[in-house]
């Protein structure tokens, strides 16, 4: 990876986790269409700013850190005030939460056992953060009246929860094959 932290992707990283508190408040203040709109534009960066540092060979550990927080805290914040405010089911965003809470415990254990840890999403990871940010997304463009799809609310929280559930157990099972694989290795 370059070293030049300073870059047009970890810029547009920032500017995503600056837009957390502005979308927080946006939802608190049930302000549904800007919320949506930049909620949207938030989600849209990040694949924008991962396509940037690979075609400007920009990429940095900075950038890949600032880009896990940005997403992770856009997400957790959206997800959290919109099951507090009814529009989401709480077993979902406890499917979605449990998921996460498990995958980051599992890596800090791993970390500490391997001393070492080189994370590298699975297809289905990266189909669970596409699907959780479409949901989120679609859930505020409901509420601001932007698209009507009540009708489509049920199976998308249904899609979601399986494939949390889903992408948490392959995660589970293959960082635990590491593990049994590293200690293995020492013994």
């Amino acid at each position: 990876m370059s070293e030049r932290i300073l870059n047009l992707p970890n810029a547009i990283s920032i500017l995503r986790l600056a837009a957390v508190p502005l979308v927080a408040w946006l939802i608190l203040q049930q302000r549904w269409e800007p919320a949506c709109w930049l909620f949207l534009a938030a989600a849209v960066s990040d694949g924008i700013d991962g396509l940037l540092a690979r075609w400007l060979n920009q990429m940095t550990q900075l950038g890949a850190a600032l880009d896990s927080v940005a997403d992770k805290a856009l997400g957790v914040v959206a997800l959290v005030l919109l099951t507090q405010a009814g529009a989401i089911p709480l077993w979902v965003t406890l499917a979605i939460l449990l998921r996460d809470s498990i995958i980051v415990l599992g890596a800090l254990s791993y970390r500490g056992m391997a001393g070492h840890l080189e994370i590298h999403p699975t297809w289905l990871g990266k189909t669970h953060v596409f699907a959780e940010f479409v949901l989120l997304v679609l859930v505020l463009a409901d509420l601001a009246r932007v698209l009507d799809i009540d009708a489509w609310l049920n199976p998308l929280f249904v899609g979601v929860f399986i494939i949390a559930v889903v992408s948490g157990v392959q995660y589970v099972w293959i960082w635990g094959a590491k593990a049994r694989r590293e200690r293995a290795g020492e013994s």
